[in-house]
């Protein structure tokens, strides 16, 4: 990529380079020790076992309890929209895009900074149940609720979480629109098409900026967004301490590269597209996934996954991806 910058430095108005996409997850450290039990063959959920003994909790009546605490969280989170005459959606399908209705229902409000809406749904979840006088992880519909928020910091974000235990945190970020966010507060001057910048008043202090984001104090950020969506976490685990254990789950780097003239790039492309379909080839892929090679350079009789490369045309041009 350098290198490409270095040859095109004349013609290149400006690059930037950082987070993309970033999505985090976090759940309660303790609740998530498992133990395999070969005998009635199913996986005994050792930290929930542990947090009803803690609490005196009769087994039998894991039903009643959990559906008491997952009452108030939904109660508590949904109430703050409420309170504030903010939408609460329910969604049934599962392919409507989120993220885009949020940002309509922003656009139509004219919400700048703060709290947009809130879309509840019933989602499959890893979580617990009461069986055979134990208590076992399984996979389940669980009640979810998703919240999107202008952020003070991050600017448009979601965070989800599953009502139901062990209260699986998501939290959806992406670094364009915290960039966004960090040249509003100071006052660059900009124009944002969708995810990318075609013209930024002064691209080496927006790439500052970016790489400012490497600084973040996540333990902060995550603990503020963590203690929004559950509010109750202390309380519920009062007598069995445990904190969210959070992990970056889907991380995406990007590099923009914007051109001084359009007649340029679109020569360029040109060369580019088809060089991408015909020159780049399965192992090509694997490489760049970190992945071994035959010394001949092929793929490797052992690796049983897909790999593929695919050429879209948008309206606003063309795309190259490959993935495995």
């Amino acid at each position: 990529m350098q290198q490409f910058i270095e040859k095109y430095r004349a013609e290149i108005l400006g690059t930037l380079s950082g987070f993309d996409r970033l999505v985090l997850r976090a759940s309660p450290r303790r609740l998530n020790t498992l133990q395999w039990d070969p005998i009635r063959k199913m996986m005994v959920a050792k930290g929930m076992e542990e947090y009803f003994w803690q609490n005196e909790f009769l087994f039998k009546d894991f039903g009643s309890h959990v559906k008491q605490v997952s009452d108030r969280i939904k109660d508590q989170i949904l109430k703050r929209f409420e309170t504030m005459n903010l939408p609460i959606e329910y969604l049934r399908d599962s392919n409507v895009e989120k993220d885009q209705r949020a940002r309509e229902i922003a656009a139509k409000r004219g919400i700048q900074e703060g709290l947009i809406c809130a879309f509840t749904a019933m989602e499959p979840c890893q979580t617990f149940e009461y069986a055979k006088s134990r208590i076992i992880s399984r996979k389940r519909p669980c009640y979810v609720v998703y919240q999107y928020e202008k952020h003070p910091v991050v600017g448009f974000m979601y965070a989800r979480i599953q009502t139901w235990f062990p209260f699986q945190m998501q939290v959806g970020i992406n670094g364009r629109e915290w960039l966004a966010r960090q040249m509003d507060v100071e006052h660059l001057q900009y124009r944002q098409e969708r995810n990318c910048f075609p013209f930024v008043e002064n691209y080496p202090r927006a790439q500052q900026l970016l790489e400012d984001q490497l600084k973040t104090d996540w333990p902060k950020l995550l603990g503020d967004i963590g203690q929004q969506l559950n509010p109750f976490h202390e309380e519920i685990f009062e007598h069995y301490p445990t904190e969210n254990y959070w992990t970056c789950y889907q991380s995406e780097w990007a590099t923009d590269i914007v051109f001084q003239k359009p007649e340029f790039l679109q020569r360029l492309m040109k060369i580019m597209v088809p060089h991408a379909m015909l020159d780049f080839h399965c192992s090509d892929i694997l490489r760049y996934f970190g992945k071994r090679v035959t010394k001949s350079g092929e793929v490797p009789e052992r690796f049983n996954g897909q790999l593929e490369s695919n050429l879209k045309q948008y309206r606003e041009g063309k795309r190259v991806k490959f993935w495995m």
